[in-house]
């Protein structure tokens, strides 16, 4: 498996979305509470002008607040139904719950989480994109051949025991199908061709 303290994210985000395109945006005074990784995500992501999420949509740092209950939203999701915290008497936690359910720790760490969410955002906004449905165990191994998985530790949200995958030019997510047996399979790259190889795979019907 990928250690994900192995993935630098600047370099990561150069290889999906290019070199950046503007200088960092130094964060105002008033956020200096926040965590330092989330501090440094915010700068770092503020030299693209691309959108860098698509599931999820990261809170302003100048906007995010402690609530009555001592924690901080810095992300929701695309409806607004799951939400993630910080706790600035455990800057290192992350907490999260659907909405009106009580706060759940998250199984990362502030640093993994972030890099955890940049790298599964690129499944949903990547150039090049191709989906299969409830594709059989021996089909998913030839899929996945090329790549490693990402030790990720395992979130609730958007589907228990979903996998991410990573390997030369493309990235790959994988969830058991919704109903029968079979795998549900995301696999991306920043160009269709680098996706070639999945054509010579049998019994897949690939839906862009």
């Amino acid at each position: 498996m990928i250690d994900p303290k192995r993935i630098d994210l600047p370099d990561f985000l150069v290889t999906w979305y290019g070199a950046p395109s503007r200088s960092a945006t130094p964060l105002p005074d008033s956020c200096d509470w926040l965590p330092d990784p989330l501090k440094e995500w915010h700068t770092l992501t503020s030299r693209w002008e691309k959108r860098l999420t698509f599931t999820t949509t990261m809170i302003p740092p100048e906007r995010i607040r402690i609530a009555e209950d001592g924690k901080a939203i810095f992300m929701v999701d695309a409806t607004g139904d799951w939400r993630w915290c910080i706790d600035p008497d455990d800057p290192d936690g992350v907490f999260d719950a659907e909405r009106y359910e009580p706060w759940g720790r998250n199984p990362e760490q502030l640093t993994e989480f972030l890099v955890h969410n940049t790298v599964r955002e690129v499944v949903y906004g990547a150039a090049a994109r191709v989906r299969a449905l409830a594709v059989p165990e021996e089909t998913l191994t030839e899929i996945l051949a090329p790549m490693v998985e990402v030790a990720f530790g395992a979130w609730e949200w958007p589907a228990p025991g979903y996998r991410i995958f990573m390997g030369g030019a493309a990235l790959a997510e994988t969830v058991k199908a919704d109903s029968g047996p079979g795998w549900d399979v995301e696999v991306v790259a920043s160009e269709f061709d680098r996706l070639s190889y999945l054509e010579g795979i049998s019994g897949v019907r690939w839906r862009r």
